[in-house]
C-alpha cells in the first residue's frame, strides 16, 4: 500500500510539473505588443535626445509652438496626435484605473552617482524627467517609478507590465488640467539593451514613456535585470484594433 501511494505522490508531482508551467505562460502576460518598432523609429530619427549621463543644466524647455507632433507635411497620424495647447504648469498626478493607480508626480533629474534618471526613494511616488519634454509635448514624456522596493512592498508600476491595448493614462497638471492618452505598446528590455536614445528623445510624435523594473532580480547587487516600458499617445476617442 505504502508503494502505491508513493507511486501515486510521484505521478501527481510529474503531471504538476508539466501543468503548472503551462498554465503560468498562458496566464502570464506578453512581455511585448503593439507596434513597437513603429513608435520607437519615429523617436529615434533626431539627433536631440539629451540622455541622462549627459546632465543638462536646465529642464527642456519647447519653443513656442512645438506641442504636438505632425506626420510627413504635416499630416498628423496616430502615433502624432497633436495635443494643443498643453495644459501649463508641470505634471502632477497620475492615474491608470485599469492597474489601481492614483500616485503623485515630482520631477526629477540625474543621479549623479550611477548617472542614470533620479527615481523616488519610495513606492508611491513617480518620477517625471525633467530634462525632457512635459506629457503632451514633442518627443517622449518619461514616469519612471518604482515596481517594488524589499523595505516598502509593491511600487506605483507594480503592475505595469499588465497594461494592455487601449488602456488610459490620465496626467493631472498644475491647476487642475488633465491629458489622457492611451496605451499602444509594450515592451520588456535587458537594462543593457534600453533603448536611451528613443525614451529621453526630445523630438518626435508626442509619447508618454512609462518605465519600470522587470524581469529577475539579481541578489548580488540588489537590482532588477530588465526594464519594463509601456508607450502611450494621445487619446483621440477612437477604439483600439484587436491585438490578438
Amino acid at each position: 500500500m505504502r508503494r502505491r501511494f508513493a507511486a501515486f505522490l510521484v505521478a501527481i508531482g510529474l503531471i504538476l510539473l508539466v501543468v503548472l508551467p503551462a498554465i503560468w505562460q498562458l496566464t502570464r502576460p506578453e512581455s511585448v505588443f503593439g507596434d513597437v518598432a513603429a513608435i520607437e523609429e519615429s523617436l529615434r530619427d533626431t539627433d536631440s535626445a539629451v540622455l541622462p549621463a549627459e546632465t543638462p543644466d536646465e529642464p527642456f524647455e519647447p519653443a513656442p509652438g512645438e506641442t504636438g507632433g505632425e506626420g510627413a507635411e504635416g499630416e498628423t497620424s496616430d502615433t502624432t496626435a497633436p495635443v494643443d495647447p498643453v495644459p501649463g504648469g508641470l505634471p502632477v498626478g497620475l492615474r491608470i484605473g485599469s492597474i489601481d493607480v492614483d500616485a503623485p508626480i515630482a520631477p526629477f533629474g540625474v543621479d549623479r552617482r550611477t548617472g542614470d534618471m533620479d527615481v523616488p526613494n519610495n513606492v508611491t511616488e513617480v518620477a517625471w524627467y525633467k530634462f525632457g519634454p512635459r506629457p503632451g509635448e514633442n518627443g517622449s514624456a518619461v514616469l519612471a517609478a518604482h515596481v517594488d522596493l524589499a523595505s516598502q512592498g509593491p511600487g506605483v508600476f507594480f503592475d505595469l507590465n499588465t497594461l494592455e491595448p487601449g488602456d488610459r493614462v490620465t496626467v493631472e497638471y498644475e491647476g487642475g488640467e488633465e491629458l489622457v492618452f492611451r496605451v499602444t505598446a509594450r515592451i520588456t528590455y535587458e537594462k543593457t539593451e534600453l533603448p536611451l536614445d528613443v525614451i529621453f528623445s526630445r523630438e518626435g510624435p508626442t509619447v508618454l514613456t512609462l518605465i519600470t523594473c522587470g524581469g529577475g532580480f539579481n541578489r548580488q547587487v540588489q537590482s532588477y535585470d530588465s526594464n519594463v516600458v509601456v508607450y502611450a499617445v494621445p487619446d483621440d476617442g477612437s477604439s483600439v484594433p484587436d491585438q490578438s
